[in-house]
């Protein structure tokens, strides 16, 4: 639910609903005061201005003034019938046209029944009464018939329900709509700019030529996706070109020193010389490999070569290929996994990424009694290949950073490498789509590739 809060999208549906519905809310609320709330107000001060017109001519001329004061308005109403009754103070009505009244006041202005009946036929009518005790005891109510008001009132009642209920349905589907079309747009962005991060740089933003704000926008980030790639294209061939030609002259150096080295004869500075200049030119060179294959890796140049992969006995090769360095350190490889367990990798580059942290582990944990322990299981999430040590792990703040190309921690100083083995393993996690974890594990470390 907070996903979807989130949404943007969504968050526009709700509030192009809700805008929806306030104008229709307010239509009918105008409505509403032109039908009922103005007429009714209008006759509440007409009928209270009446009665206490009535009022003061009781007072002022008596009973027989009075009631024909109220027979002659009853007969010059107007367009809204007028009620009246006057009861003396005995109870003996002096006069009224209203056909029942409650046996107490009611006080001022209440709506009351008002049925006439004309010929036998029953007349509906609901009149605004204003009724109250006079000086004396005698009791005047006058009033008007609102019945006109009261049907309109329960009609636009009626109709409110269902024109709200109709008017949330409409609000609800437009605004769908339209964050259904405005998600469509922002989709293919997101598209390209996914399509771009896995590599292909010749993904584009799709354009619909409408040359709407999402037309220009799409155009924009075209042109600027254009210039990348260019500049990229450039960037890459000039690397491409100098790895290309750094080969060669590292190869014809090798060959040279290797020749130097035969020649040396029994001169042994010079023939150590020449091996350490031919061990530092072949670690120039893998590194320049390294480094190629990194650079392919990320860019999605290299592609997958996925086969069925039976994932214990690729672990078991590993520990094989190790078994040997990690006997002469002392240490215990173990693998931890239960068959049968199979997936769709790259097997080269798996086994060289795992290879890469089994290295590390016995470098960085190297000491007699050590275990380190090769692990794969399946969960909801995925696939888990992982490798365990119990040496000392990652310094504070290390896990961001151990990934960097060249980058060697405060306790790898004494450690033979390049800083390139985990740029090597987070280029393949990338390659697969997967995860590259570091989780503490009391003393030790361990490091998960998490294949979806």
């Amino acid at each position: 639910m907070t996903r979807l809060l989130r949404s943007f999208s969504f968050r526009l549906a709700l509030t192009y609903a809700g805008l929806f519905c306030l104008s229709v809310a307010l239509l009918m609320s105008a409505g509403y005061w032109l039908r009922v709330t103005l007429p009714m107000d209008r006759t509440r001060q007409l009928v209270d201005d009446e009665y206490h017109k009535f009022r003061a001519a009781y007072l002022a001329h008596g009973v027989d003034a009075t009631r024909i004061a109220l027979d002659r308005r009853a007969s010059h109403a107007g367009d809204r019938k007028a009620f009246h009754a006057l009861l003396a103070p005995d109870g003996h009505v002096a006069t009224a046209n209203l056909p029942s009244w409650p046996a107490k006041p009611l006080g001022h202005l209440t709506i009351i029944e008002a049925d006439t009946f004309v010929d036998g036929t029953e007349i509906d009518h609901n009149a605004l009464v204003s009724d109250h005790l006079l000086p004396g005891g005698a009791r005047l109510m006058i009033g008007r018939d609102v019945e006109d008001i009261t049907d309109d009132a329960e009609v636009l009642r009626t109709a409110a329900i269902w024109i709200f209920g109709v008017t949330v349905m409409l609000g609800l589907s437009g605004g769908w709509l339209m964050s259904l079309a405005i998600g469509r747009r922002i989709e293919a962005v997101t598209l390209a700019a996914r399509q771009v991060m896995d590599g292909d740089l010749a993904g584009r933003v799709q354009v619909r030529g409408t040359n709407d704000d999402f037309d220009r926008l799409g155009e924009t980030l075209n042109l600027m996706l254009s210039r990348i790639q260019s500049l990229f294209s450039a960037v890459q061939s000039v690397s491409d070109n100098a790895a290309h030609e750094l080969r060669t002259p590292l190869a014809r150096l090798i060959g040279r020193l290797e020749t130097l080295e035969q020649i040396a004869g029994d001169d042994p500075a010079m023939r150590m010389a020449a091996g350490d200049a031919i061990v530092e030119a072949n670690r120039l060179q893998q590194i320049l490999s390294a480094l190629m294959r990194i650079s392919r890796l990320e860019n999605g140049r290299h592609p997958l070569e996925l086969q069925r992969t039976d994932v214990i006995q690729l672990l078991e090769d590993i520990v094989e290929f190790y078994q040997p360095e990690a006997e002469r350190l002392g240490m215990e490889l173990v693998v931890s996994a239960r068959r049968p367990l199979v997936a769709d990798l790259d097997l080269d580059l798996v086994f060289q990424a795992l290879s890469n942290l089994l290295d590390n582990a016995l470098k960085h944990g190297a000491s007699e009694g050590r275990r380190i322990e090769l692990a794969a299981a399946k969960t909801r999430d995925g696939l888990h290949l992982s490798v365990q040590d119990d040496g000392p792990g990652l310094d504070a703040g290390d896990a961001q950073r151990v990934t960097q190309q060249f980058y060697r921690g405060r306790s790898s100083a004494r450690v033979p490498g390049d800083g390139l083995g985990l740029s090597m393993v987070a280029a393949i996690a990338h390659a697969h789509g997967a995860a590259l974890e570091f989780t503490a594990s009391g003393p030790g470390l361990r490091v998960s590739l998490v294949f979806p």
